[in-house]
């Protein structure tokens, strides 16, 4: 018996219960289901956060169109690559780097982050983290790790914006990893955002921001530390001087999702 895809345009002709193309149990779906996710996608539409384009059940955050094209780093299957030379210091070894894309000024993809950190939408990290986890965990990226750390917002800023957009990302690799997220890492002081300011203006604003509690939990761990976006790196090497400051022993690699282009 020959069913058709709900999800996809094409009508996919399905054998049993999988659609041969976006591989879901969709012919076992109640018509209940489907009715009501009709009835949502016409009231909340969802649409490609890049394009605007309407998306299909099976995608999430980007069409597919727009997820082909998004501009990939790749560097994290580089043993030393743009970020290591961003970050590293003799004091400060990062084990390992990555980041999803690049973050060009003006980039179309740039709209994703800014969303989720000023929109509130922070449910935009948690996906593209998962998204992103799904894509380097086969090259084994994760393998080793044991906790990941989010970089923190002071308590201020967080009652402000009312949540920590690194904290969803973390979320999502946690989800697809299975690593545990920890609440380590604290912001001791607020600082004022780094976006105007220059090189050094943004390394010194970030000195002494960041502290670790109970370090005795981490001790002999491997740590992941992420954020939203990388620019000059001020903010992940304060988060970790701040890690190896506290637990000598640790090791500390790092995740974002936008690497921004340096001149």
């Amino acid at each position: 018996m020959l069913l058709k895809c709900a999800a996809l345009p094409c009508n996919a002709a399905l054998s049993g219960n999988t659609c041969r193309v976006c591989s879901t149990n969709c012919a076992g779906e109640s018509m209940v289901t489907t009715i009501i996710d009709r009835l949502l996608d016409l009231i909340y539409p969802r649409v490609c956060e890049v394009c605007g384009r309407s998306l299909f059940r099976e995608e999430e955050v980007m069409c597919l169109h727009c997820a082909y094209d998004l501009p990939r780093t790749n560097v994290h299957r580089d043993s030393f690559n743009m970020i290591h030379r961003r970050l590293a210091t003799v004091a400060t070894p990062i084990e390992r780097a990555a980041g999803y894309f690049h973050y060009y000024r003006e980039g179309v993809y740039n709209d994703i982050i800014h969303r989720a950190k000023y929109q509130g939408r922070p449910v935009l990290m948690k996906s593209m983290g998962e998204r992103f986890a799904r894509e380097i965990a086969p090259d084994g990226f994760f393998d080793g790790i044991d906790l990941i750390l989010p970089v923190p917002l002071h308590w201020m800023k967080m009652i402000r914006r009312g949540y920590n957009q690194s904290r969803y990302l973390a979320e999502g690799i946690g989800k697809v990893t299975g690593l545990p997220v920890g609440n380590h890492l604290v912001a001791r002081r607020g600082h004022s955002t780094q976006t105007s300011r220059t090189d050094f203006s943004r390394w010194l604003n970030a000195q002494s921001v960041y502290a670790v509690r109970d370090a005795g939990e981490l001790a002999g761990k491997h740590i992941l530390v992420t954020d939203d976006v990388i620019t000059t790196g001020a903010t992940m090497i304060a988060c970790c001087n701040a890690i190896i400051s506290a637990v000598p022993d640790a090791k500390v690699s790092v995740l974002s999702l936008g690497v921004a282009h340096m001149s």
